[in-house]
């Protein structure tokens, strides 16, 4: 299948912005006891569980610092997933941007790449938070649930409100 040569920018314009998103485990604002407590976490696609577990259940001391134990670990096991990760991403621009025609198939083992270290992040972002699930209590786990519906809560109301009014 050949590519025409108006369609490539767009294509390129819409694979560029799915594949340079940020990648789990890559950027950390600040979560538990709050701002002040110094645990860091990723806040990519996918990670809202565990910051919510994390910032919900009020932990104690104790468990901020085998929290932060575990996702210092699995922080430091996802940098070179990441290097790889943004290297083929950087790979699939140049390849799009690239002067001459481009078809699928030059893509597919690339994509098949990219498609497997984000695979290989997610495990590792939902082994991290069963292990985080592990440090707390059953109190802390329906805080976080009470917590978790609330929010959806007041995502619907939101939504309601900003829909436009039916005529």
């Amino acid at each position: 299948m050949r590519i025409p040569r108006l369609a490539i920018a767009p294509l390129a314009a819409a694979l560029l912005a799915a594949a340079v998103g940020r990648p789990a485990l890559a950027q950390s604002p600040p979560l538990g006891g709050g701002h002040e407590s110094g645990m860091r976490w990723g806040a990519g696609r996918g990670e809202g569980e565990l910051a919510l577990m994390i910032r919900a259940a009020n932990l104690t001391p104790e468990q901020q610092t085998r929290v932060r134990e575990i996702l210092s670990a699995h922080r430091a096991a996802a940098r070179p997933v990441v290097a790889q990760l943004r290297g083929a991403q950087a790979e699939l621009g140049q390849k799009l941007l690239a002067p001459g025609p481009v078809q699928a198939a030059d893509l597919q083992p690339l994509l098949q790449r990219i498609g497997q270290l984000r695979a290989q992040l997610a495990q590792d972002s939902a082994t991290a938070a069963l292990e985080v699930r592990a440090v707390l209590t059953p109190e802390q786990l329906a805080r976080v649930a009470q917590t978790k519906e609330r929010l959806s809560q007041l995502r619907e109301e939101m939504r309601q409100l900003l829909q436009p009014p039916r005529q």
